[in-house]
């Protein structure tokens, strides 16, 4: 089973860090790579139409944002930019950029 899931974080989804799964606020299953690899596209095109600002980091996983998005965080006393990523997945295994590439655990 293939899943493709975004993120919400005030980091980017590269990063993965050990609470990344908490921070899933939408999740699309697909039965094979192929299918994966279109909802894929599919949803980066989306993405790309709704936020201003892509870049895109380590495993070629893409982080979207606003510069106006921002939320204050108490333990470092500072305002954090919030971001949204795609991440790509083959049952627990994190793909490369949506690709059949497999790239961690």
């Amino acid at each position: 089973m293939f899943q493709l899931k975004v993120i919400r974080a005030d980091y980017e989804g590269w990063w993965l860090f050990e609470d990344w799964p908490e921070k899933v606020i939408m999740t699309q299953t697909f039965q094979t790579a192929e299918e994966l690899a279109a909802g894929y596209e599919q949803q980066l095109e989306a993405m790309r139409q709704k936020f201003p600002n892509e870049i895109i980091g380590k495993y070629n996983i893409h982080a979207f944002y606003r510069n106006c998005e921002l939320e204050f965080c108490e333990e470092c006393d500072e305002d954090l930019q919030i971001y949204y990523s795609l991440i790509a997945l083959e049952g627990e295994q994190v793909l490369q950029g949506g690709k059949h590439c497999k790239c961690l655990n």
